[in-house]
């Protein structure tokens, strides 16, 4: 019986070192989560901007508990107060700081370009990533001061 409990325990605690992904999984998965919402973002897809969320969602400084509250913002910051001439960003560098195996801080360093291909802005951000439900998601997120 006792080795029956012991080989049961075994194979979990195998499972769930082989379930954790490496710090590495990690910054791949957030970078590529990052660059896909920038583009949401360029393009005004404010329902694809959504997905990347777990609520209620700290975004620049204040809290949504909703995707339709949370589009509010975000139509009022990118449509009244990007950079005129804004056409799209890129992503400059991304740096980690792995809090635990659930939860990742993240710092988004960026420019934004007008449509002759010029700078007119660059900035950097602060999120917050948990993975719950098995997803990564931002659950803060907003510019660094």
């Amino acid at each position: 019986m006792t080795k029956h409990i012991l080989l049961v325990l075994l194979i979990t605690i195998s499972g769930n070192l082989l379930a954790q992904e490496t710090e590495e999984q990690i910054k791949k998965i957030i970078t590529q989560d990052f660059i896909t919402y920038s583009r949401a973002f360029e393009f005004k897809d404010y329902n694809k901007i959504t997905e990347y969320f777990h609520y209620p969602v700290l975004y620049m400084g204040e809290y949504y508990a909703d995707k339709n509250k949370l589009i509010e913002a975000y139509v009022e910051v990118r449509e009244k107060q990007i950079q005129p001439g804004y056409k799209y960003s890129m992503v400059d560098e991304i740096k980690f700081i792995k809090i635990s195996n659930d939860l990742v801080s993240a710092e988004f360093y960026y420019s934004r370009f007008n449509a002759n291909y010029e700078k007119i802005f660059s900035g950097s951000s602060l999120g917050t990533y948990k993975k719950l439900d098995g997803e990564w998601k931002m659950s803060e997120y907003g510019p660094r001061k």
